[in-house]
């Protein structure tokens, strides 16, 4: 399926939140928030949460400092 994720398109062969942190290489998700369609997921949802072609991704990455 495609996804948009952060204004990019990407062919992602899994079906759920889990798999496409994963996909990604993201090997921590502390401090990491995710909307699919402009809906904030739970991380506790992530498993369960299955994505659709086309759904709109936006993960956000907190950052320290001042």
């Amino acid at each position: 399926m495609k996804l948009l994720i952060n204004s990019e398109l990407k062919q992602f062969s899994g079906k759920n939140i889990s798999e496409l942190v994963q996909s990604l290489n993201m090997t921590s998700i502390n401090g990491i928030a995710l909307a699919v369609n402009e809906k904030v997921v739970p991380k506790n949802d992530w498993e369960k949460f299955e994505l659709n072609n086309h759904d709109k991704i936006l993960i956000i990455k907190a950052a320290q400092g001042g």
